[in-house]
């Protein structure tokens, strides 16, 4: 059998979407809705009619794009506080 090498990212998510959440930014628009951002973090956004509702959405929000880009391979946004390693990890193989 034959052993692949591969990385694996290894981190807190719970406290990493605690981390960006710190981070965000809340804004009414024009049409009163609260708009929650977190500028460092591409795609990191959400909405509600209530500043709680905007901050439970951003917490989804962030949650679920960190799981994708961890299912796709791609890098997460760095969050400060949270330390995000890689592991190497070896995988039998037939």
């Amino acid at each position: 059998m034959a052993s692949a090498k591969s990385k694996v990212k290894v981190f807190s998510l719970s406290r990493y979407v605690k981390a960006a959440l710190v981070r965000a930014v809340y804004e009414r628009d024009e049409n009163g809705v609260i708009v929650a951002i977190v500028p460092e973090a591409a795609g990191f956004f959400a909405q509600g009619d209530t500043h709680e509702e905007a901050r439970a959405n951003l917490e989804d929000v962030i949650e679920g794009n960190v799981l994708l880009s961890l299912q796709l391979g791609w890098d997460i946004p760095i969050t400060p506080g949270v330390t995000v390693k890689e592991r190497d990890v070896s995988a039998d193989t037939p």
